[in-house]
Protein backbone atom coordinates (compact mmCIF):
# COMPACT_ATOMS: atom_id res chain seq x y z
CA UNK A 1 0.00 0.00 0.00
CA UNK A 2 1.52 3.33 -1.03
CA UNK A 3 1.13 6.77 0.48
CA UNK A 4 -1.39 7.49 -2.28
CA UNK A 5 -3.92 5.93 0.09
CA UNK A 6 -3.63 9.19 2.07
CA UNK A 7 -5.71 12.01 0.62
CA UNK A 8 -4.72 15.59 1.54
CA UNK A 9 -6.86 17.43 4.06
CA UNK A 10 -6.69 20.79 5.82
CA UNK A 11 -4.09 20.47 8.57
CA UNK A 12 -6.18 22.34 11.15
CA UNK A 13 -9.70 21.58 9.91
CA UNK A 14 -10.95 20.41 13.33
CA UNK A 15 -10.22 23.86 14.80
CA UNK A 16 -13.13 25.33 12.83
CA UNK A 17 -15.40 23.81 15.51
CA UNK A 18 -15.59 26.37 18.37
CA UNK A 19 -16.05 23.84 21.20
CA UNK A 20 -13.09 21.79 20.05
CA UNK A 21 -11.02 24.95 19.52
CA UNK A 22 -11.64 26.05 23.12
CA UNK A 23 -10.77 22.59 24.43
CA UNK A 24 -7.62 22.49 22.25
CA UNK A 25 -6.26 25.83 23.45
CA UNK A 26 -7.01 25.04 27.09
CA UNK A 27 -5.25 21.73 26.68
CA UNK A 28 -2.23 23.41 25.09
CA UNK A 29 -1.67 25.72 28.08
CA UNK A 30 -2.24 22.93 30.59
CA UNK A 31 0.05 20.49 28.78
CA UNK A 32 2.89 23.00 28.62
CA UNK A 33 2.57 23.16 32.41
CA UNK A 34 2.48 19.36 32.62
CA UNK A 35 5.72 19.04 30.64
CA UNK A 36 7.33 21.64 32.88
CA UNK A 37 6.40 19.43 35.83
CA UNK A 38 7.45 16.16 34.17
CA UNK A 39 10.88 17.62 33.37
CA UNK A 40 11.37 19.12 36.83
CA UNK A 41 10.15 15.99 38.62
CA UNK A 42 12.58 13.72 36.75
CA UNK A 43 15.44 16.04 37.60
CA UNK A 44 14.35 16.29 41.26
CA UNK A 45 14.04 12.52 41.69
CA UNK A 46 17.48 11.93 40.21
CA UNK A 47 18.95 14.72 42.33
CA UNK A 48 17.40 13.26 45.50
CA UNK A 49 18.42 9.66 44.84
CA UNK A 50 21.08 9.46 42.12
CA UNK A 51 19.33 6.26 41.04
CA UNK A 52 18.17 5.43 37.48
CA UNK A 53 16.12 2.63 39.02
CA UNK A 54 14.18 5.15 41.13
CA UNK A 55 13.31 7.10 37.97
CA UNK A 56 11.71 3.91 36.65
CA UNK A 57 10.01 3.28 40.00
CA UNK A 58 8.31 6.71 39.96
CA UNK A 59 7.07 6.00 36.44
CA UNK A 60 5.82 2.59 37.56
CA UNK A 61 3.90 4.00 40.52
CA UNK A 62 2.29 6.63 38.29
CA UNK A 63 1.19 4.16 35.62
CA UNK A 64 0.22 1.05 37.63
CA UNK A 65 -3.29 2.51 38.20
CA UNK A 66 -3.70 2.82 34.42
CA UNK A 67 -2.75 -0.83 34.07
CA UNK A 68 -5.12 -1.95 36.83
CA UNK A 69 -8.02 0.46 36.28
CA UNK A 70 -7.77 1.31 32.57
CA UNK A 71 -10.61 -0.96 31.44
CA UNK A 72 -12.82 0.24 34.27
CA UNK A 73 -11.96 3.83 33.34
CA UNK A 74 -13.08 3.19 29.77
CA UNK A 75 -16.38 1.68 30.95
CA UNK A 76 -16.94 4.64 33.29
CA UNK A 77 -16.27 7.06 30.41
CA UNK A 78 -18.80 5.27 28.18
CA UNK A 79 -21.56 5.59 30.81
CA UNK A 80 -20.74 9.10 32.14
CA UNK A 81 -20.91 12.74 31.21
CA UNK A 82 -17.36 12.99 29.88
CA UNK A 83 -17.03 16.72 30.49
CA UNK A 84 -17.95 16.43 34.18
CA UNK A 85 -15.61 13.48 34.60
CA UNK A 86 -12.76 15.50 33.07
CA UNK A 87 -13.46 18.44 35.36
CA UNK A 88 -13.01 16.10 38.32
CA UNK A 89 -9.82 14.47 37.03
CA UNK A 90 -8.18 17.73 35.93
CA UNK A 91 -9.03 19.26 39.30
CA UNK A 92 -7.31 16.31 40.97
CA UNK A 93 -4.17 16.86 38.87
CA UNK A 94 -4.18 20.52 39.90
CA UNK A 95 -4.42 19.62 43.59
CA UNK A 96 -1.59 17.08 43.33
CA UNK A 97 0.63 19.65 41.62
CA UNK A 98 -0.13 22.24 44.29
CA UNK A 99 0.82 19.84 47.09
CA UNK A 100 4.03 18.89 45.28
CA UNK A 101 4.94 22.57 44.83
CA UNK A 102 4.29 23.34 48.50
CA UNK A 103 6.38 20.43 49.77
CA UNK A 104 9.28 21.24 47.45
CA UNK A 105 9.36 24.99 48.08
CA UNK A 106 9.22 24.49 51.86
CA UNK A 107 12.13 22.04 51.74
CA UNK A 108 10.13 19.06 53.04
CA UNK A 109 10.00 17.05 49.85
CA UNK A 110 11.05 13.40 50.02
CA UNK A 111 10.93 10.62 47.46
CA UNK A 112 8.00 8.94 49.22
CA UNK A 113 5.95 12.14 48.75
CA UNK A 114 6.63 12.02 45.01
CA UNK A 115 5.70 8.33 44.89
CA UNK A 116 2.43 8.89 46.76
CA UNK A 117 1.43 11.89 44.66
CA UNK A 118 2.37 10.05 41.46
CA UNK A 119 0.07 7.20 42.48
CA UNK A 120 -2.80 9.65 43.09
CA UNK A 121 -2.25 11.20 39.66
CA UNK A 122 -2.21 7.72 38.15
CA UNK A 123 -5.64 6.90 39.53
CA UNK A 124 -7.04 10.13 38.09
CA UNK A 125 -5.33 9.44 34.74
CA UNK A 126 -6.98 6.02 34.48
CA UNK A 127 -10.33 7.86 34.30
CA UNK A 128 -9.09 10.95 32.47
CA UNK A 129 -7.50 9.45 29.36
CA UNK A 130 -10.41 7.39 27.98
CA UNK A 131 -12.84 10.21 28.81
CA UNK A 132 -10.68 12.73 26.93
CA UNK A 133 -10.42 10.45 23.88
CA UNK A 134 -14.18 9.82 23.93
CA UNK A 135 -15.13 13.50 24.30
CA UNK A 136 -13.60 14.39 20.92
CA UNK A 137 -16.50 12.74 19.07
CA UNK A 138 -18.86 15.25 20.72
CA UNK A 139 -16.79 18.32 19.80
CA UNK A 140 -16.34 17.84 16.02
CA UNK A 141 -18.18 16.38 13.04
CA UNK A 142 -17.32 12.78 12.25
CA UNK A 143 -15.50 13.89 9.09
CA UNK A 144 -13.10 15.91 11.25
CA UNK A 145 -12.65 13.34 14.02
CA UNK A 146 -9.42 11.89 12.66
CA UNK A 147 -7.99 15.39 12.24
CA UNK A 148 -9.00 16.21 15.82
CA UNK A 149 -7.17 13.10 17.06
CA UNK A 150 -4.01 14.12 15.20
CA UNK A 151 -4.22 17.71 16.47
CA UNK A 152 -4.69 16.46 20.03
CA UNK A 153 -1.52 14.45 19.62
CA UNK A 154 0.16 17.53 18.14
CA UNK A 155 -0.74 19.68 21.14
CA UNK A 156 0.48 16.98 23.53
CA UNK A 157 3.81 16.78 21.77
CA UNK A 158 4.07 20.44 20.81
CA UNK A 159 3.94 21.32 24.49
CA UNK A 160 7.13 19.26 24.87
CA UNK A 161 8.93 21.89 22.80
CA UNK A 162 8.21 24.68 25.28
CA UNK A 163 7.73 22.98 28.66
CA UNK A 164 11.11 21.26 29.08
CA UNK A 165 13.04 24.37 28.01
CA UNK A 166 11.15 26.44 30.60
CA UNK A 167 11.78 23.85 33.30
CA UNK A 168 15.48 23.54 32.42
CA UNK A 169 15.92 27.32 32.52
CA UNK A 170 14.09 27.60 35.87
CA UNK A 171 16.20 24.84 37.44
CA UNK A 172 19.43 26.39 36.10
CA UNK A 173 18.40 29.82 37.45
CA UNK A 174 16.99 28.86 40.85
CA UNK A 175 18.78 25.61 41.70
CA UNK A 176 18.02 21.90 42.04
CA UNK A 177 15.33 22.31 44.74
CA UNK A 178 13.75 25.76 44.35
CA UNK A 179 13.68 25.39 40.57
CA UNK A 180 11.52 22.25 40.60
CA UNK A 181 9.24 23.79 43.23
CA UNK A 182 8.61 26.86 41.07
CA UNK A 183 8.05 24.58 38.08
CA UNK A 184 5.37 22.65 40.00
CA UNK A 185 3.69 25.92 41.01
CA UNK A 186 3.62 27.06 37.38
CA UNK A 187 1.98 23.79 36.39
CA UNK A 188 -0.66 24.25 39.10
CA UNK A 189 -1.66 27.60 37.59
CA UNK A 190 -1.76 26.15 34.06
CA UNK A 191 -4.69 23.87 34.93
CA UNK A 192 -6.95 26.92 35.13
CA UNK A 193 -6.93 27.06 31.32
CA UNK A 194 -8.30 23.58 30.69
CA UNK A 195 -10.72 23.74 33.66
CA UNK A 196 -12.16 27.00 32.28
CA UNK A 197 -12.52 25.47 28.82
CA UNK A 198 -14.28 22.37 30.14
CA UNK A 199 -16.61 24.42 32.34
CA UNK A 200 -17.74 26.61 29.43
CA UNK A 201 -18.19 24.03 26.63
CA UNK A 202 -21.98 23.56 26.28
CA UNK A 203 -22.10 19.95 25.11
CA UNK A 204 -23.95 16.98 26.56
CA UNK A 205 -21.70 13.93 26.35
CA UNK A 206 -23.78 11.62 28.54
CA UNK A 207 -25.05 8.52 26.69
CA UNK A 208 -28.78 7.70 26.75
CA UNK A 209 -29.87 5.76 29.84
CA UNK A 210 -30.77 2.69 27.79
CA UNK A 211 -27.16 2.45 26.51
CA UNK A 212 -25.60 2.34 29.98
CA UNK A 213 -24.76 -1.20 31.07
CA UNK A 214 -23.59 -2.84 34.25
CA UNK A 215 -19.89 -2.03 34.67
CA UNK A 216 -18.63 -5.64 34.50
CA UNK A 217 -20.77 -6.42 31.45
CA UNK A 218 -19.57 -3.23 29.76
CA UNK A 219 -15.92 -4.17 30.32
CA UNK A 220 -16.52 -7.65 28.89
CA UNK A 221 -18.23 -6.23 25.81
CA UNK A 222 -15.29 -3.93 25.10
CA UNK A 223 -12.77 -6.76 25.48
CA UNK A 224 -14.79 -9.09 23.27
CA UNK A 225 -14.99 -6.49 20.51
CA UNK A 226 -11.25 -5.73 20.56
CA UNK A 227 -10.15 -9.36 20.72
CA UNK A 228 -12.54 -10.26 17.91
CA UNK A 229 -10.86 -7.86 15.47
CA UNK A 230 -7.54 -9.20 14.00
CA UNK A 231 -6.27 -5.73 13.08
CA UNK A 232 -7.02 -4.39 16.56
CA UNK A 233 -5.31 -7.37 18.20
CA UNK A 234 -2.16 -6.89 16.13
CA UNK A 235 -1.96 -3.14 16.65
CA UNK A 236 -2.52 -3.42 20.41
CA UNK A 237 0.07 -6.19 20.79
CA UNK A 238 2.73 -4.22 18.92
CA UNK A 239 1.83 -1.14 20.96
CA UNK A 240 2.26 -3.07 24.22
CA UNK A 241 5.77 -4.22 23.29
CA UNK A 242 6.64 -0.67 22.21
CA UNK A 243 5.27 0.72 25.47
CA UNK A 244 7.55 -1.52 27.54
CA UNK A 245 10.76 -1.40 25.50
CA UNK A 246 10.49 1.65 23.21
CA UNK A 247 8.71 4.49 24.97
CA UNK A 248 10.57 3.86 28.22
CA UNK A 249 13.71 5.53 26.86
CA UNK A 250 12.23 8.81 28.13
CA UNK A 251 12.63 7.57 31.71
CA UNK A 252 16.40 7.53 31.25
CA UNK A 253 16.86 10.96 29.68
CA UNK A 254 18.02 12.53 32.98
CA UNK A 255 20.75 9.84 33.10
CA UNK A 256 21.78 10.54 29.50
CA UNK A 257 21.88 14.29 30.20
CA UNK A 258 23.89 14.13 33.41
CA UNK A 259 26.06 11.02 33.20
CA UNK A 260 26.35 10.07 29.50
CA UNK A 261 26.33 13.36 27.57
CA UNK A 262 27.32 15.63 30.51
CA UNK A 263 24.99 18.51 29.62
CA UNK A 264 23.23 19.11 33.00
CA UNK A 265 19.65 20.39 33.45
CA UNK A 266 19.57 22.70 30.43
CA UNK A 267 20.75 19.88 28.19
CA UNK A 268 18.10 17.61 29.67
CA UNK A 269 15.46 20.19 28.80
CA UNK A 270 16.86 20.45 25.27
CA UNK A 271 16.68 16.67 24.81
CA UNK A 272 13.01 16.67 25.79
CA UNK A 273 12.38 19.72 23.61
CA UNK A 274 14.09 18.10 20.61
CA UNK A 275 11.90 15.04 21.10
CA UNK A 276 8.83 17.28 21.25
CA UNK A 277 9.89 19.19 18.15
CA UNK A 278 10.19 15.98 16.18
CA UNK A 279 6.93 14.64 17.60
CA UNK A 280 5.04 17.79 16.62
CA UNK A 281 6.44 17.70 13.11
CA UNK A 282 5.46 14.04 12.81
CA UNK A 283 1.84 14.43 13.89
CA UNK A 284 1.31 17.64 11.92
CA UNK A 285 2.49 15.81 8.82
CA UNK A 286 -0.05 13.11 9.63
CA UNK A 287 -2.76 15.72 10.27
CA UNK A 288 -2.41 17.05 6.71
CA UNK A 289 -3.68 13.72 5.36
CA UNK A 290 -7.08 12.06 5.54
CA UNK A 291 -6.28 8.36 6.07
CA UNK A 292 -7.99 5.61 4.11
CA UNK A 293 -5.72 2.74 5.15
CA UNK A 294 -2.83 3.44 7.48
CA UNK A 295 -1.57 -0.03 8.40
CA UNK A 296 1.47 -0.01 6.04
CA UNK A 297 2.35 3.50 7.24
CA UNK A 298 2.12 2.36 10.87
CA UNK A 299 4.60 -0.48 10.36
CA UNK A 300 7.00 1.71 8.34
CA UNK A 301 7.02 4.34 11.09
CA UNK A 302 7.58 1.73 13.79
CA UNK A 303 10.56 0.26 11.91
CA UNK A 304 12.13 3.68 11.34
CA UNK A 305 11.70 4.59 15.00
CA UNK A 306 13.40 1.37 16.12
CA UNK A 307 16.49 2.10 13.97
CA UNK A 308 16.71 5.71 15.19
CA UNK A 309 16.35 4.64 18.83
CA UNK A 310 19.25 2.19 18.46
CA UNK A 311 21.35 4.96 16.89
CA UNK A 312 20.51 7.31 19.79
CA UNK A 313 21.74 4.70 22.26
CA UNK A 314 25.13 4.67 20.51
CA UNK A 315 25.38 8.41 19.81
CA UNK A 316 28.84 9.79 20.68
CA UNK A 317 28.02 13.50 21.11
CA UNK A 318 25.24 15.81 22.30
CA UNK A 319 24.51 17.47 18.90
CA UNK A 320 24.16 14.06 17.27
CA UNK A 321 21.91 12.91 20.10
CA UNK A 322 19.69 15.98 19.62
CA UNK A 323 19.32 15.26 15.91
CA UNK A 324 18.52 11.60 16.52
CA UNK A 325 16.01 12.35 19.27
CA UNK A 326 14.15 14.62 16.84
CA UNK A 327 13.84 11.63 14.51
CA UNK A 328 12.77 9.31 17.31
CA UNK A 329 10.13 11.80 18.43
CA UNK A 330 8.80 12.28 14.89
CA UNK A 331 8.52 8.61 13.99
CA UNK A 332 7.38 7.38 17.41
CA UNK A 333 4.60 9.93 17.77
CA UNK A 334 3.42 9.63 14.18
CA UNK A 335 3.29 5.86 14.75
CA UNK A 336 1.22 6.32 17.92
CA UNK A 337 -1.11 8.83 16.26
CA UNK A 338 -1.60 6.66 13.18
CA UNK A 339 -2.37 3.68 15.42
CA UNK A 340 -4.86 5.77 17.41
CA UNK A 341 -6.50 6.97 14.19
CA UNK A 342 -6.83 3.44 12.80
CA UNK A 343 -8.31 2.09 16.02
CA UNK A 344 -10.80 4.97 16.32
CA UNK A 345 -11.92 4.36 12.74
CA UNK A 346 -12.77 0.75 13.63
CA UNK A 347 -14.71 1.51 16.82
CA UNK A 348 -18.41 2.42 17.13
CA UNK A 349 -19.21 5.40 19.36
CA UNK A 350 -20.89 3.27 22.03
CA UNK A 351 -17.65 1.29 22.58
CA UNK A 352 -15.16 4.10 22.05
CA UNK A 353 -14.20 4.66 25.70
CA UNK A 354 -13.67 0.95 26.38
CA UNK A 355 -11.63 0.21 23.27
CA UNK A 356 -9.58 3.37 23.67
CA UNK A 357 -8.86 2.31 27.24
CA UNK A 358 -7.16 -0.76 25.73
CA UNK A 359 -5.08 1.54 23.52
CA UNK A 360 -4.17 3.57 26.60
CA UNK A 361 -3.43 0.38 28.53
CA UNK A 362 -1.04 -0.75 25.79
CA UNK A 363 0.49 2.74 25.53
CA UNK A 364 0.67 3.95 29.17
CA UNK A 365 -0.28 0.90 31.16
CA UNK A 366 2.82 -1.03 30.09
CA UNK A 367 5.04 1.73 31.48
CA UNK A 368 5.27 0.18 35.00
CA UNK A 369 7.04 -2.85 33.57
CA UNK A 370 8.97 -0.74 31.09
CA UNK A 371 10.15 1.71 33.73
CA UNK A 372 11.36 -1.08 35.99
CA UNK A 373 13.02 -3.06 33.18
CA UNK A 374 14.79 -0.04 31.70
CA UNK A 375 15.74 1.33 35.12
CA UNK A 376 17.14 -2.02 36.24
CA UNK A 377 19.06 -2.47 32.97
CA UNK A 378 20.49 1.02 33.24
CA UNK A 379 21.48 0.43 36.87
CA UNK A 380 23.26 -2.81 35.95
CA UNK A 381 24.76 -2.07 32.53
CA UNK A 382 24.31 1.64 31.81
CA UNK A 383 21.71 3.78 30.04
CA UNK A 384 23.15 3.16 26.57
CA UNK A 385 22.83 -0.62 26.91
CA UNK A 386 19.29 -0.33 28.30
CA UNK A 387 18.04 1.75 25.36
CA UNK A 388 19.86 -0.49 22.86
CA UNK A 389 18.21 -3.61 24.32
CA UNK A 390 14.82 -1.87 24.18
CA UNK A 391 15.34 -1.03 20.49
CA UNK A 392 16.37 -4.63 19.76
CA UNK A 393 13.20 -6.02 21.35
CA UNK A 394 11.05 -3.54 19.40
CA UNK A 395 12.81 -4.64 16.23
CA UNK A 396 12.13 -8.29 17.00
CA UNK A 397 8.43 -7.50 17.56
CA UNK A 398 8.31 -5.64 14.24
CA UNK A 399 9.80 -8.67 12.46
CA UNK A 400 7.32 -10.99 14.15
CA UNK A 401 4.38 -8.84 13.03
CA UNK A 402 5.69 -8.77 9.46
CA UNK A 403 5.93 -12.57 9.52
CA UNK A 404 2.39 -12.86 10.84
CA UNK A 405 1.05 -10.52 8.15
CA UNK A 406 2.80 -12.52 5.43
CA UNK A 407 1.41 -15.75 6.89
CA UNK A 408 -2.10 -14.32 6.92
Amino acid sequence: MSLRTLAPAHTFSALRHPHYRRFWWGGLVSLIGSWIQITAQGWLVYDLTGSPFMLGTVTMVNTVPTMLLGLVGGAVADRSEKRHLLLATQGTFMLVSAVLATLTLTGRIAVWHILALSAASGVAAALDMPARQSLLAYLVDRDDLMNAIALNSAVFNGSRIVGPVIAGAIIDRFGDRTGPGLSFALNTASYLAVLTALATIPVNSRPPADERQHLVRAVREGLAFALGQPVLRTLLALMAVTGVFGLSYTVLLPVFARDVLHVAARGYGLLLTASGLGATAGVLALATTRPRRLEPVIFALHGACTVLLAAFAASPAFPVSLALIVGVGATMTAYLSATNTTIQALVPDALRGRVMSLYILAFFGTAPLGGLVMGALAQAAGARVAVAVGAAVCGAAWCAVQGWREYE
